[in-house]
C-alpha cells in the first residue's frame, strides 16, 4: 500500500476516557485502516504486574472498549490493543477478552478476536543459564547481567512483543487483537508494517503517537474543561514519511511537540531499541505542514538479531501504611532523629516475629527529591509511614505501634502530654496487601518470538 492511516484514540485504555464524539467524527472523516491503542505501562510500579489487577478504573475501561466497539468494530475497522489490562499478563488479557466479549454480545456484534499471551515460563529463561547467570541477558540501561536466582524467585515474568505477533494475528483474520505486554510503539507500527510500509518509519510514528494527544499542544484551551478528554491522534504513513495531527483543530501536532514526545521516556534521543533492531532518528526531519499537522521523515531502520525485553516481579512482603501531620516546630526540628529512634525500637520489639522494613516519606521536607532537594525549612510536614513485613499481621501491628509511639513521644522542649501529631483517618492504619518489587528488566536474544508469545483465537458470537 502507498499509505496507511492509523488512529490512536487514547494514550491508555481506561485513562480518563476517550471523547466519543470526537472519535466518531474522526472515524467517519478519515476511514482509517486500523485503530491501535496501548492499554498499559510499567510506570505504575510492580504491584499490577504481580497482582494481575488493572491500573485503570473498571468503568473507564468499559467506556473506552464500548467506544471502540460502537465506532470501529461495528464498521469493520481492525482494532489492536497492546499491554492489555495494564501489565499484559494472562490475567490482564483474559479480563480484557471477557470485557470485550460481554460488551460485544450486548451489541450483537460478531467477529474474530485474537488473544496474544506474553507470559514467560521461567524454565525458558533458565535454560540459557551458565554458571548462575543467564547468557546474553542484560539489564536496561546499565547492562548488568541476570542471575538465575532472580528468575527462580520471580512470581510473574512477561516479555515485550514487537510487531510480529500482532501481524500474525491480523494475518489470521482477527478483527480485534488483544495483546499481552507489548512495546507501545509496536502496537501502532504493526498494521503499517503488515501492509508493506517501512518498519523504521512505522515504529517512529508509533513512538510519537502512543500517548495520543500528549504529543500535541493546545492552540486554544481545550482539555481541562472536558470530563472524558482523551483526543485521538491521526497518523498517515507513506513510503518515506508520516504525518500527524490531532482530532480537534484546537490542538496541534507541531514540530516542537512531536520532537519533544520523541524524547519522552528516552535516554537516547537518536535511537529507539525495538525487538527487531534499532530505529535511527539522528537524521529525522520535523516539518510543519499546516497549523495542526507535522510531517516526519528521515528515520531509518537498522536490523539486529531479535531480542525481547523481559519484565519480572517478585513478592517481598505485605504493606501497612499510615499518615500523620506535624506542625509543632520542636518535633519538626527533631523529626529525623525521632524516626530513627522509633525505627530501632520497633526492630527490638517485633524483630523476633519476622522481617520488616519501615519507609518514611516526609512531605514538606525532601519527600519528593530526597537528598537532591535544594529548598530548606518547613513549618508543616506530612509523614507517610510505609511498613513492609513478612506477613500482613506483622506489618499492621508494627504500623499501629509506631503511630501511638510517635503520638506520645517525649522530646526535648515538649509542652503537650499527647497530640504530638495530627491523624486524619480512622482507622489510622490501612493494610495494603502484597508488595512486589521488580526483579527482572533485562533483554535477551530470542531466535523466534513464537517461542514466547502464544495466540488463541476467540470467535465472538
Amino acid at each position: 500500500m502507498t499509505s496507511v492511516t492509523v488512529i490512536t484514540p487514547t494514550g491508555c485504555i481506561g485513562n480518563r476516557g476517550i471523547d466519543a464524539d470526537v472519535f466518531r467524527q474522526v472515524i467517519e472523516s478519515e476511514q482509517p485502516d486500523v485503530i491501535a491503542v496501548d492499554a498499559g505501562s510499567a510506570d505504575c510500579g510492580p504491584w499490577y504486574l504481580g497482582s494481575g489487577r488493572a491500573h485503570s478504573p473498571r468503568r473507564n475501561i468499559e467506556w473506552d472498549i464500548s467506544v471502540l466497539l460502537d465506532h470501529a468494530v461495528s464498521r469493520g475497522i481492525p482494532v489492536i490493543i497492546g499491554s492489555a489490562g495494564g501489565s499484559g499478563t494472562r490475567a490482564h488479557v483474559d479480563a480484557t477478552v471477557e470485557t470485550i466479549s460481554r460488551l460485544a454480545r450486548q451489541r450483537n456484534l460478531k467477529f474474530r478476536m485474537a488473544a496474544i499471551y506474553a507470559d514467560v515460563d521461567p524454565d525458558y529463561i533458565l535454560a540459557k543459564q551458565q554458571g548462575g547467570q543467564i547468557a546474553g541477558a542484560s539489564r536496561s540501561p546499565d547492562g548488568a547481567g541476570l542471575l538465575a536466582a532472580d528468575v527462580r524467585t520471580s512470581d510473574t515474568i512477561v516479555g515485550l512483543m514487537g510487531v510480529g505477533p500482532m501481524i500474525d494475528a491480523l494475518d489470521a483474520g482477527a478483527a480485534v487483537v488483544v495483546a499481552g505486554r507489548a512495546v507501545d510503539a509496536a502496537v501502532i507500527a504493526s498494521r503499517p508494517v503488515q501492509l508493506g510500509l517501512d518498519i523504521g518509519l512505522s515504529y517512529h510514528m508509533g513512538d510519537i503517537m502512543e500517548c495520543a494527544e500528549s504529543c500535541a499542544e493546545e492552540i486554544a484551551p481545550t482539555l481541562r474543561s472536558r470530563g472524558r478528554n482523551r483526543i485521538p491522534i491521526i497518523g498517515r504513513i507513506t513510503e518515506n514519511a508520516f504525518e500527524l495531527r490531532p482530532g480537534l483543530d484546537t490542538l496541534a501536532c507541531s514540530p516542537e511537540s512531536c520532537l519533544m514526545h520523541s524524547a519522552y521516556e528516552r535516554t537516547d534521543l537518536s535511537t529507539i531499541k525495538v525487538p527487531e533492531g534499532l530505529v535511527d532518528r539522528s537524521k529525522a526531519r520535523y516539518e510543519r505542514v499546516d497549523a495542526n499537522t507535522t510531517r516526519v521523515s528521515g528515520s531509518r531502520f537498522v536490523p539486529e538479531p531479535h531480542s525481547i525485553l523481559f519484565e519480572g516481579v517478585r513478592k517481598i512482603g505485605y504493606r501497612s501504611v499510615f499518615a500523620f501531620g506535624v506542625r509543632t516546630p520542636g518535633i519538626i526540628a527533631q523529626l529525623p532523629e525521632i524516626l530513627r529512634e522509633v525505627d530501632a525500637i520497633e526492630q527490638g520489639l517485633f524483630g523476633s516475629e519476622g522481617s520488616f522494613r519501615i519507609h518514611w516519606h516526609q512531605y514538606g521536607r525532601q519527600a519528593v527529591l530526597g537528598p537532591a532537594e535544594f529548598a530548606s525549612g518547613a513549618y508543616e510536614v506530612g509523614v507517610l509511614a510505609d511498613v513492609v513485613a513478612d506477613t500482613q499481621d506483622l506489618a499492621h501491628d508494627v504500623a499501629y505501634d509506631l503511630l501511638t509511639r510517635i503520638g506520645f513521644w517525649r522530646y526535648p522542649g515538649r509542652y503537650t502530654t499527647a497530640g504530638n501529631i495530627a491523624v486524619t483517618l480512622s482507622p489510622a492504619v490501612l493494610d495494603g496487601g502484597p508488595v512486589y518489587e521488580f526483579s527482572i528488566y533485562h533483554s535477551m536474544p530470542v531466535a523466534d518470538y513464537r517461542e514466547i508469545f502464544r495466540t488463541e483465537i476467540v470467535e465472538v458470537q
